[in-house]
């Protein structure tokens, strides 16, 4: 009788969690929350333990050195002491521009309540990769028609641990980005065009690739038969962000188009021609480039808007004639991630790709907690 208690136990959990509990917080939330904590404390440990012994890469002014006593400054690296210093001063200078307002923002906000931009910064970073790792989860379960309590999970690893997924626990923009295109994404899904376009309009507010998610939507609103004028409608109101962003640097730096120009004077983009794409290309770029094209195929036949999407990262390194931050970027391939979670759930090979997809991301974790970018 022993024997069957752990199956028992497990089986009343199981029916215990189905139950309907209105006054609770919803089971995907919990969900969600556990994985980000988890993802937290395994990234802070290993990189805590690695910078320990290694020697951190000796560029000047890519470290966080304003709160030399804070014990989590080792995770404040390059794009990360932008985003604070913008937050702290404004931009004062054009080069800062490329940078966009929101999280900043966000964190000069949150500055007023918590007495230290790196901790405003990663309390925004970690509040937002839950709401990411949770608006996954409903894609997920809307588009594999996924029932069950944990199933998704074997979906979100594969976001969670991408390789270059160390930005969504640092005081980055990323998991800020991840969560407003993930939910402009599941309410396209849901057809509801004003709450995606709203959305958008965080996200073309909070990053450069802005842009590429207000035309997935529009593209997956037109699949959805929800109208064209409703999809033109919802990526009218995604574009804000950006055109708003754009009249503060007419105002301020009289242009509204500087933040592409500092890409080329500060960021080397166009600088090199496009032989460059060839003697500076990595194994990581060359593998990244390779699964865009398979994730575009892949999707082409099942959804059309999702290959269009993967195809646009192409763009990145086609226009600025460089990799800069391409492998960064990629990490908001969604339609990638939901690629390997389609093709594996059912395969005996699932967990060696589960352990591929972790020892990448453990190998950028240490990378960047060494000082590196990964990117």
């Amino acid at each position: 009788m022993l024997q069957h208690y752990p199956s028992r136990l497990r089986s009343r959990l199981s029916k215990w969690w189905a139950q309907p509990k209105p006054s609770r917080i919803s089971r995907d939330l919990w969900l969600s929350f556990g994985v980000a904590v988890g993802l937290v404390i395994v990234g802070f440990a290993l990189a805590a333990s690695h910078n320990q012994t290694t020697l951190v890469a000796p560029y000047p002014g890519l470290h966080y050195v304003v709160e030399p006593h804070n014990i989590l400054s080792y995770m404040a690296n390059w794009d990360a002491v932008d985003y604070i210093s913008i937050a702290r001063h404004g931009y004062t200078s054009l080069f800062w521009v490329n940078w966009f307002p929101l999280y900043p923002i966000l964190i000069h906000a949150l500055d007023y309540v918590v007495p230290s931009p790196l901790l405003s910064g990663f309390f925004i970073a970690w509040a937002s990769l839950v709401g990411a790792i949770y608006l996954y989860i409903k894609i997920v379960r809307r588009l594999f028609q996924v029932k069950t309590v944990f199933e998704p999970l074997r979906a979100v690893v594969f976001f969670v641990l991408f390789p270059t997924g160390v930005f969504l626990i640092a005081p980055f923009t990323e998991s800020l980005y991840a969560m407003l295109s993930l939910g402009a994404i599941y309410y396209a899904l849901r057809h509801r065009y004003l709450l995606a376009g709203l959305f958008c309009l965080f996200a073309t507010a909070t990053h450069v690739t802005g842009m590429a998610v207000v035309i997935l939507v529009g593209l997956i609103l037109l699949e959805e038969k929800v109208g064209w004028r409703k999809a033109a409608l919802s990526c009218l109101i995604g574009s804000l962000g950006l055109v708003a962003y754009m009249v503060y640097l007419q105002y301020n730096f009289h242009d509204p188009l500087v933040f592409l120009k500092t890409q080329t004077i500060y960021h080397s983009w166009t600088s090199n021609g496009y032989a460059n794409l060839v003697t500076s290309l990595r194994a990581s770029n060359l593998i990244f480039i390779i699964l865009s094209i398979i994730t575009a195929v892949y999707w082409w036949g099942r959804r059309k808007s999702f290959a269009i999407y993967s195809l646009l990262f192409l763009l990145i390194p086609l226009v600025g004639k460089q990799y800069g931050g391409f492998d960064r970027y990629v990490l908001m391939a969604f339609p990638m991630q939901l690629m390997f979670y389609a093709y594996f759930r059912t395969r005996k090979s699932y967990m060696i790709v589960v352990v591929l997809f972790a020892m990448a991301w453990t190998y950028h974790l240490l990378e960047y907690g060494g000082g590196y970018i990964g990117s």
